[in-house]
């Protein structure tokens, strides 16, 4: 509903702002072309005012006009007469015939606003009489407007009045349009958001969306047949996964008990039992690859069933450091816990978050064979809302640039680089699992620098 109500207003202001930058350019261009029209030429007022002032008194009462005014009077068309006092043309220019000689006061009033016989007239006081300008017939119209004082005064007033109520018009009009455009807009934005949940969609859209609308139903049908398919292919291979590893277990534990028991026969020699040894070992790499794999496939195909309850991280990383210690750990890898508070606390499946955080440590062992010194750490994550479990070590570390392949899994499109010891199952494992948890891996390394390993769960607190 909020894509819905931010279209319309930003479909109201984009309505609103095209009216105004129209109404402005239409003010411009009107502007521009009254300016043209009216100055490509000098106009009446500009001319009869020169006209004036170019004519001069002669003697024995006759009148020079400069040659200059002349040619203005010709290039406009026009005529000119100065009428004295007596009301008799004293001196003329191009003047019509059928212009009266001589006027009275009331003639004299009636054309000097407007026409003389139909021509335009303009009118400008001369030292000897009153100068009359006339020009073509039809060439001008000349309007008298009257307006009271007050009207003009409350004008700027009336002017805001009249924007505003275009501005409210405008904004009921563009709400009519668009609401009547989101309502069939609607179902297609409804559409669009089912589609990006990987919902079925029905989109129900006529007019000039029809087309759009049965696009984004087959859409989602054919969205809908791809995910089913993808399903089922991953559930068919996650159970064919399961499978295998089921059937392999069998034999695989008969050839470990019989690989024990040749390992402590008293009738076989030293080199036989180290034979026999060697089947043990191997059988149980084999055994840890099978279950690894295993938990991968349906942690990745999300089929693995968590059993969440409360975990405290400090006893959980005791289990962790003495089961290493117990199960033979090499000198040359001493651990050092650091336990930031004793409470803190995460929901969570406890099996799988020892076995990400023995698989952690098991990496640095692995990668270091000179040996390392590692560190177990649980913390407060800087916003508080967030538990971060560190197993750090001083190894050789990883390259920068690898870090983001590491935890891909091996032989797929996203590595690019082998595994470099290992089935390359661990660090993907521990990133699945920590997902699984809402949470996060975090790597921070370089060559030389050790690996620093952060799994950032959320944090609970009990009630």
């Amino acid at each position: 509903m909020d894509g819905v109500v931010r279209i319309l207003r930003r479909f109201v202001g984009s309505t609103l702002l095209v009216s105004v930058l129209l109404l402005l350019l239409n003010l411009i261009l009107l502007g521009t072309l009254i300016f043209q029209s009216t100055h490509h030429k000098p106009s009446p007022e500009s001319v009869v005012r020169q006209i004036a002032g170019s004519l001069t008194s002669g003697a024995a009462g006759t009148y020079n006009l400069e040659p200059q005014a002349t040619a203005l009077l010709q290039q406009n068309q026009a005529w000119a007469m100065l009428i004295n006092a007596e009301g008799t043309v004293a001196w003329s220019e191009r003047l019509p015939q059928e212009i009266p000689r001589t006027y009275n006061v009331i003639e004299t009033a009636k054309f000097s606003r407007f026409y003389l016989q139909e021509y335009p007239v303009y009118v400008w006081e001369h030292p000897a009489g009153l100068l009359v300008v006339g020009y073509p017939k039809h060439s001008y119209e000349k309007y008298q407007f009257e307006y009271l004082a007050d009207w003009l005064r409350s004008l700027p007033l009336r002017l805001l009045l009249l924007l505003l109520c275009n501005v409210a018009l405008g904004i009921v009009i563009s709400l009519l349009i668009g609401t009547r455009l989101i309502r069939r807009i609607r179902p297609l934005i409804n559409g669009i958001h089912a589609l990006a949940k990987e919902e079925p969609v029905h989109v129900e859209s006529g007019g000039i969306f029809s087309d759009l609308s049965k696009s984004i139903q087959s859409a989602s049908a054919r969205l809908q047949e791809k995910n089913d398919a993808l399903k089922a292919r991953d559930e068919a291979r996650s159970n064919w996964i399961a499978g295998i590893s089921h059937d392999i277990r069998t034999p695989l534990s008969m050839i470990l008990g019989y690989a024990s028991e040749l390992e402590e026969h008293p009738g076989l020699t030293t080199e036989q039992k180290q034979q026999a040894a060697i089947i043990r070992r191997q059988g149980e790499k084999l055994r840890s690859l099978v279950s690894d794999l295993n938990l991968v496939s349906r942690l990745e195909y999300e089929m693995q069933p968590l059993h969440l309850k409360p975990v405290r991280l400090s006893a959980l990383a005791r289990t962790v450091a003495s089961d290493l210690l117990n199960n033979g750990l090499e000198e040359s890898y001493p651990i050092t816990l650091n336990i930031g508070d004793e409470r803190l606390q995460v929901l969570a499946d406890e099996k799988l978050l020892y076995r990400a955080i023995s698989n952690l440590v098991q990496n640095s062992v692995r990668h270091n064979p000179d040996g390392c010194e590692i560190v177990l750490e649980t913390l407060h994550a800087p916003d508080k809302a967030w538990i971060h479990f560190v197993v750090a070590d001083n190894g050789t570390g990883i390259p920068r640039e690898e870090l983001p392949q590491v935890v891909i899994l091996p032989y797929t499109e996203g590595r690019v680089r082998p595994v470099r010891q290992g089935h390359g199952l661990g660090l993907p494992m521990v990133a699945r699992i920590a997902q699984a948890h809402q949470g996060q891996l975090i790597l921070e390394s370089d060559t030389g620098q050790g690996l620093r390993a952060v799994l950032r769960l959320p944090m609970f607190e009990a009630k």
